[in-house]
Formats: structure tokens, C-alpha cells, sequence
């Protein structure tokens, strides 16, 4: 909300009396003009805060005289909704609509039992658009993908790094659906509506700080590197596989992977990187992305350790010690199997989140505790994804395809 200072407030009362409300033949029920003073916030501890603006769906309390006789309160051309009972010759407690305006006048208008009508100069404040994440970000041409956020309104238009502008399928508030446009670039997008233009944080087709894309850069030379495959299934080349079975007996897989392939470790040294932290700034401004595709996943749990660049073993995913973990288990929430339908999806996982314990209880299941241990940037040069059951796996099978691993800014 926009809130002005009494004191200011004195000095605008005249401006507001003589400049900002114009009156159409208002006769109140009670005999007198209505008479709007000013608008003010609801909370009465705050009630000396006078506003010239609020933002969308916001409650505020209309000040003034003769006022009884409102029907309809309009912000631009939004009819809010009053409740008769809110109305009193003193004051209206309305809430703004929580829909954005087609046309913007700053106009909030009482509508009185007479037909006669009152306006008084008010800002509905909306902000420009704040794009938060895209569901794919290597959705391909001519494919169409969802962009989450707030504030988006039509008009609006999206445009990828190029400027080739995508068609909007679907537009509310919080999410748009956007088929991507030929020659669409890697890179931010731009989105605009009558509000604002945004830049958006994430990229499509990221190609920032990729240290696994299993083609030139691989996990080699670590005891599992893992298994990685190119099929109809591929994103853009190779990509890591990960499946196999977990029983409730067995939630670590520790033998000859036959079949199985539960993990691939990456050793900064043995791959030949150079030495230093995989994360290029402070942890709580990045986060690990990676591209995912989820056949089928339940009752397991995809462990993800950093360690240090000349790890040489596998002490990581026994080990509390080096790092704080992620854990990722979609499953979980969705309260059975899931899969992705079909499609790659992007995976955004804070660096914030590596913050877990690993330990088996007394039956032998695998549990995660927050753990107390901070989070160490000099045990950042290499990474490992290790799959481990849950105490809920009873024949469980899990297959995930995972590309583009890359720690980016949030």
C-alpha cells in the first residue's frame, strides 16, 4: 500500500476537496452531499495511515460523510464487492478486486441509491510481472510449457532471447501457458503486460555453469560414473539413467549393479576438472538445476552429496560428515507413483535445501534428520546422485533420466 503521513495529509486536503473528487447531483438519504475525505487502512493500531493507493485485493476503509446511501464502489472499471452491513454514513470497508483492470482511470466511484455517483482519485497498484520458474526449460520448438508466477495479465506478451515472440495459450494470474516460438534463443525471456516488463531469472535452454551434460562433460573417472544412454528418449544427446527395484528388506543397493544402476558420482580430480567449488558464489544465491524425466518413482529417495574435488571415494553418501545432502522424492507428496507424463522437466532444487543427515534406523531403514552440521562451500567440487530406499519401499521400482546438471543464480 501507498501511505502517506498525516502530517502530509493536512496539506492535501485541499488539493483532494477541490482537485481530485467531482460530485454528479449527490443527495444522500440523509439530506447531505456525500463527501469522501480520504481512504485509510483498516488496522487500527495504523488507523492515522491514509492511502492514495492499495494493491489488488487489498481491504481499506473509504472515510468521509453522507455515505450511507452506497451501492456500488468501482476501482477503475472493477465493481467491488460491498457488503451492505460495511456501509455506514461515515465510512465503506471494501476490499479492492482481485482482478487487474482492463482500463486504468485511478478512479475509485461510489454509485449511490440515486443513481448520483462520487469519485475520488485512488491508485490500484499492480505490480509488473514476477516469473518465478518455467516448468520446462528445454521445452523444444513448436512444444508448450507453463511459466509460473504472479501478476500476469493479458495484453501480454512473451519474448525469448532473439525476439521471437511465443504464443500465449493461457493466461491467470499465476501461471501462462506458451507454446515456444521458432527461433527462440537460449537465454532470458522478456514479459510484459500494461503493468511492466520483466526480465525473467531462469533461462530457456540453460546453458549457464553446465558441469554434466553426459556427452563432453561426463562423470568419468569416479568408481560409478553410471550409466548413460542415448535413445528416443534423449533431450539433447546423452543423458544419465537411473532405475532399478527397492524391496523393504534392502534400501541400500551395495553389490554388482547387473541391471541396476542406482547412482552416478562425479569426481571433480578424476574427471579432470579444474580444482575449486562446483557453486561459483555465496550458496544462498544459487540453486542445482538439472533436466528430468520420471518414467515411474516410488518409495525411494535420490540423494544428492557434494564432496570434495579429490573425493576418491564414495564417503559422501555414508557420511554425514563432508556435507549436508538434498533429498528429492516427489512421490512422497503425491502419495503414490508418479512419473512426468511423458515429458522432460526442469528440476530446481536451492542450494539452501542441502541440509539433511542420512542414518539408518534400528530395523535398518533409511531416515533423514535436518542436520546441525553448516554447509561447507570447500566440500563443493564434486557431486554424486545416489538413490536409496525408503522404509515404505515393498517392491518399488524407480526409473529417472536426469541432463543438463548446472548450479545457476536463483
Amino acid at each position: 500500500m501507498k501511505i502517506l503521513d498525516k502530517k502530509i495529509f493536512t496539506f492535501l486536503i485541499p488539493v483532494i476537496l477541490l482537485g481530485l473528487m467531482t460530485v454528479t447531483s449527490c443527495e444522500d438519504s440523509e439530506g447531505g452531499e456525500p463527501v469522501i475525505h480520504y481512504v485509510r487502512v483498516t488496522n487500527p493500531e495504523s488507523s492515522d495511515s491514509l492511502l492514495v493507493g492499495a494493491f489488488l485485493g487489498d481491504l481499506v476503509a473509504i472515510m468521509g460523510e453522507n455515505l450511507g446511501g452506497t451501492r456500488e464502489v468501482w476501482f477503475n472499471d472493477l465493481e467491488a464487492v460491498v457488503i451492505p452491513t460495511y456501509v455506514t454514513n461515515k465510512s465503506i470497508l471494501v476490499n479492492l478486486p482481485s482482478r487487474a483492470p482492463s482500463e486504468v482511470t485511478n478512479d475509485l466511484r461510489l454509485v449511490f441509491s440515486n443513481g448520483s455517483t462520487l469519485s475520488h482519485k485512488f491508485v490500484v497498484e499492480i505490480s509488473e510481472p514476477m516469473p518465478v520458474a518455467m516448468v520446462s526449460e528445454y521445452a523444444p520448438v513448436g512444444a508448450t510449457t507453463v511459466i509460473t508466477g504472479d501478476f500476469f495479465f493479458e495484453p501480454m506478451t512473451v519474448t525469448f532471447t532473439g525476439g521471437a515472440e511465443a504464443v500465449v495459450e493461457v493466461v491467470d494470474q499465476n501461471t501462462l501457458e506458451v507454446t515456444i516460438p521458432e527461433g527462440a534463443a537460449p537465454g532470458p525471456l522478456t514479459i510484459q503486460t500494461n503493468f511492466g516488463t520483466t526480465e525473467t531469472s531462469f533461462h530457456y535452454r540453460d546453458q549457464r555453469n553446465i558441469f554434466l551434460n553426459y556427452d563432453d562433460l561426463n562423470a568419468d573417472g569416479s568408481w560409478r560414473p553410471g550409466l548413460y544412454v542415448t535413445d528416443d528418449h534423449s533431450l539433447d544427446g546423452n543423458y544419465l539413467k537411473l532405475s532399478g527395484t527397492y524391496s523393504a528388506d534392502a534400501p541400500r543397493e551395495e553389490g554388482p549393479l547387473g541391471d541396476n544402476h542406482y547412482e552416478s558420482q562425479f569426481w571433480g580430480q578424476g574427471n579432470g576438472r579444474p580444482e575449486g567449488s562446483l557453486i561459483p558464489g555465496e550458496p544462498e544465491n544459487y540453486a542445482l538445476k538439472f533436466e528430468a524425466k520420471i518414467i515411474t518413482w516410488d518409495a525411494s529417495y535420490l540423494n544428492i552429496c557434494f564432496a570434495p574435488w579429490n573425493n576418491g571415494g564414495n564417503n559422501e553418501i555414508w557420511s554425514n560428515d563432508l556435507n549436508p545432502r538434498a533429498v528429492w522424492g516427489p512421490w512422497e507428496s503425491a502419495g503414490g507413483a508418479v512419473d512426468s507424463g511423458g515429458e522432460w522437466v526442469t528440476v530446481t532444487i536451492p542450494i539452501t535445501e542441502f541440509k539433511y543427515n542420512m542414518n539408518t534406523n534400528d530395523s535398518g531403514d533409511v531416515v533423514y534428520t535436518e542436520s546441525a552440521n553448516k554447509f561447507n562451500m570447500d566440500n563443493t567440487g564434486s557431486l554424486s546422485f545416489w538413490m536409496l530406499g525408503a522404509p515404505s519401499a515393498d517392491n518399488s521400482p524407480f526409473e529417472i533420466y536426469i541432463d543438463n546438471v548446472r548450479i545457476v543464480e536463483l
